[in-house]
């Protein structure tokens, strides 16, 4: 499955990634996974029941006070644009269809929304307060550039309003299933991911 997160139907978050033919969701020199790194530093935690993960109520709390920090006005561009050494001001911002970021003609990056945007960005932090940077530091580059969007699959909360957020199916006409995470107040789609059968 590409997409794990709740009401999925498996909770094994290392399968948010798919095979390539190598084993990358292995850390170097140590036996584990994403999952049991996010398990072991607080992060993430079986439901009661014991057949899917959610987030730990401690790290949930410390990355929606980072999000409320960062709500209002420009405060998260101006910080991205801080991080990246780029001049807010010369940033470009465009939120049609979806929430894309631009600097003197090249594409910064694109998120499905304002709140999957700050979701996202946020994120990465407060992860990197969470967890030991020499274990991120031994996932593969792809993993751990991908993880903070990955987690906002597991948000209960919409960035922006506040707004308890709903899973969305779609199945397209070659039977993909597909999964969204919406908020139905404001209509911003955090996350969006697809299922495969195993």
């Amino acid at each position: 499955m590409y997409y794990v997160g709740r009401g999925s139907k498996e909770s094994n978050m290392d399968d948010q990634w798919p095979d390539e033919g190598e084993p990358d969701d292995e850390l170097p020199g140590e036996t584990g996974s994403v999952e049991e790194l996010l398990r072991s530093g607080d992060v993430l935690e079986l439901e009661p029941d014991g057949t899917d993960l959610r987030l730990t109520e401690r790290f949930e709390q410390a990355w929606h006070e980072r999000i409320e920090q960062m709500r209002g006005g420009d405060r998260a561009t101006r910080w991205l644009a801080a991080s990246r050494g780029i001049d807010p001001d010369e940033m470009t911002v465009s939120d049609d269809e979806a929430f894309v970021l631009t600097h003197d003609g090249e594409q910064i990056g694109r998120w499905h929304s304002r709140a999957a945007f700050l979701a996202t960005l946020v994120a990465e932090p407060v992860l990197n307060e969470w967890l030991s940077m020499d274990r991120l530091a031994e996932l593969p580059d792809r993993q751990r550039s991908e993880l903070p969007a990955r987690l906002s699959m597991f948000l209960e909360r919409c960035p922006i309003c506040d707004t308890a957020l709903t899973f969305t199916e779609d199945i397209a006409e070659d039977g993909t299933l597909s999964v969204s995470l919406d908020c139905h107040d404001c209509g911003a789609t955090v996350a969006s991911g697809f299922v495969e059968e195993s």
